[in-house]
Parts: C-alpha cells; structure tokens; sequence
C-alpha cells in the first residue's frame, strides 16, 4: 500500500474547498480522485480518513463527505458589482447590486469584488452566463490568467496572454469567439479570478 503523504492530504482539503466554493456541494470520492490526479479511490479514502482523525472533516450519515470543519469561521464581504462581459466588451458601469460572504480560506487576502457573468466566449474555462465570478482586485495579471479587464472604457472577462512585442492578447475560451488584440497600453487589468458561484 502507497504510504499517505501530507501533500495528499493537503490537495484532498484544497479539493473540497475549491469545489465546496465553485458548487456549493462537498465532492464525490470519484470527483477528488479526478481532480487530484489519485489512481485509485481508496487513497482519496485513506486522505479523507486522515482528515477526519484530525477533526477537520466531518461525516455524513451515509459515509459521504458533509460540510466540512476546514474553515475558521472568519468571513469575508464581497460586493456584487454589476455585470461583465463574457463575449464582446460591454460599457463599464459599476452598479452595487449585493453583498455575499464567503469564508476567508476559499478567497485569500485582499480585496476582492463580484461581477455577474454575461455571455458564452469562456465556457471552455468554465464559466456562463449569469454566473457570479469573484476577482481578487489588483492591476496586473500573469499570463494564464483570467481577468477582469478594462479596455477604453468597456469591460470583459478573458485569459491574460501578453506578448513580446507589448501587445496583449485577451483570449476567448470558446472557439465561436475571435480574442481581443489590445496594444498601446490601452487598456487596465481591474482583478484576477478566484473563483465562481453557480445557482443550481
């Protein structure tokens, strides 16, 4: 049997969060096993086992994973701003619709802010129309990135691609949508995503 590393155990707990925030649901034991690249369920098994021993997981009655003690309780404000783009540009108007709160540990530090998606050019990274997108506010991105971007003064939402000549591409992720060329500094990276809220 494989010895059960900390690391392990650590990307099982990011695995939950991550999907516990982008679902609102804790994972199945295939799911961790996919998305932690394990090749078998009985190491997510032995992962979660560990968790528990430690108080940082609960159980639910049927032996499924339940809502998890891997927070701290600490919640974060994050506005609802208005809508972005997600297909061609529309007109930056900052429109403060909401608030939601969310545990410290699944956004990080910093200030953060929401944007309603609208479109479809990012459903090959996972995003759609109407859903909440929440971006750690800073001015720069690294490339692979998807930001929220400001080009004149319309916004959208695309993957961060610079280019050595000092041009920026920003990328579609669907391939129905053509990417945006921005060059000569025009334009202004607002934040970057960390993560998403979808309504069921």
């Amino acid at each position: 049997m494989q010895i059960l590393s900390e690391k392990d155990i650590e990307a099982v707990a990011t695995c939950i969060k991550r999907e516990l925030f982008e679902t609102g649901r804790p994972p199945s034991y295939r799911r961790i096993m996919q998305l932690c690249g394990f090749l078998s369920i009985g190491r997510v098994q032995r992962c979660v086992k560990a968790l528990k021993e430690r108080g940082e997981l609960e159980s639910g009655t049927d032996g499924s994973i339940a809502c998890p003690s891997l927070f701290s309780g600490r919640a974060k404000a994050v506005p609802l701003l208005g809508v972005i783009a997600c297909g061609v540009p529309i007109t930056a108007v900052e429109n403060y619709e909401d608030v939601f709160r969310f545990p410290e540990e699944l956004v990080g530090g910093g200030e953060h802010f929401m944007l309603r998606a609208k479109g479809d050019s990012m459903t090959g990274a996972g995003i759609f129309d109407g859903d909440l997108l929440i971006f750690r506010a800073q001015p720069a991105a690294r490339e692979g990135q998807i930001a929220a971007t400001l080009i004149g003064d319309e916004a959208t939402v695309k993957t961060f691609c610079p280019q050595k000549d000092g041009t920026v591409i920003f990328r579609a992720e669907n391939p129905d949508y053509g990417d945006i060329v921005v060059s000569g500094g025009d334009c202004r990276i607002m934040g970057i995503l960390v993560g998403s809220y979808r309504k069921f």
